[in-house]
């Protein structure tokens, strides 16, 4: 338990490593900054024009004949507008929020890729090809990794959806550590190419990926440090996760190299 308190504990703290490292190196922070901007003004232009329709959307639902209607059914109506509004906006800012992330993942995806590269290149002493996926396995089994990630982190959450209460913590902590692997796995992906490996690296850091993964969920403060996420997880891939020595061949996951019970870095 202490010690699944203190990776939790360095695992957030990586968001202050990210956010010091970003200002140190504007050249990086800059890249991170531009799928944030990017989705933060397709999300201001999506919310622009959905408050635009808004009224209209509720008068679909329901709107009483002004001629026939009294003045307590209006009164009625417009309980009714600002009610319904209220929850309407909350559901539909709560929706974008949770989204932000994945869509500012899928358009950044190659600006990360080459974030972890560059930093990789410049501060491990070493060329990112290193240790990395074969290029015998192409294109491909790359895109078929992936799309089995993606499957994953969409099929798990869900059953936990129809659990009350317990289900919402349990969904949250899958969530988080979801979350924080997506911004690990930009790393992690070239060293451990197949995602079978790479849900071994998930399992056995999930206390420090949760770590990371639950500031993202707090609403502002996921925003504020968003652009820094990809400095943050990098960071902790590779002075956390990489740097760590193998638990020994029946626990630790398989190198990155392919084969169990050898060092990790």
């Amino acid at each position: 338990m202490l010690r699944s308190l203190r990776a939790f504990s360095e695992g957030w703290r990586f968001h202050i490593h990210g956010v010091r490292f970003g200002f140190g190196h504007l050249s990086f922070l800059g890249l991170s900054l531009v799928p944030f901007l990017i989705t933060l003004s397709l999300y201001g232009v999506a919310f622009y024009v959905f408050t635009l329709y808004a009224d209209h959307l509720l008068g679909m639902i329901w709107r009483p004949e002004t001629v026939e209607s009294s003045k307590y059914l209006g009164w009625l109506y417009w309980a009714y507008t600002h009610a319904v509004k209220f929850f309407l906006y909350a559901i539909v800012l709560a929706v974008m929020f949770y989204t932000f992330i994945l869509i500012s993942n899928i358009i950044g995806s190659p600006i990360y890729d080459h974030i972890s590269a560059k930093y990789e290149r410049h501060f491990q002493q070493k060329t990112p090809s290193e240790g990395g996926a074969p290029l015998s396995k192409g294109i491909l089994t790359v895109i078929k990794e992936e799309a089995k990630k993606a499957l994953l982190m969409l099929v798990v959450p869900v059953p936990f959806l129809f659990i009350p209460v317990v289900g919402a913590v349990i969904g949250f902590m899958f969530a988080a550590t979801f979350i924080a692997w997506d911004y690990v796995d930009f790393s992690l992906a070239r060293d451990c190419p197949l995602l079978k490996d790479r849900i071994r690296v998930l399992w056995r850091f999930k206390s420090v990926l949760f770590g990371f993964g639950c500031p993202l969920l707090v609403p502002f403060l996921g925003l504020m440090i968003m652009p820094f996420a990809i400095l943050g997880g990098t960071k902790l891939y590779f002075e956390k996760i990489k740097a760590a020595p193998t638990l020994g061949s029946a626990s630790a996951p398989a190198d990155f190299n392919g084969t169990d019970g050898k060092q990790i870095s």
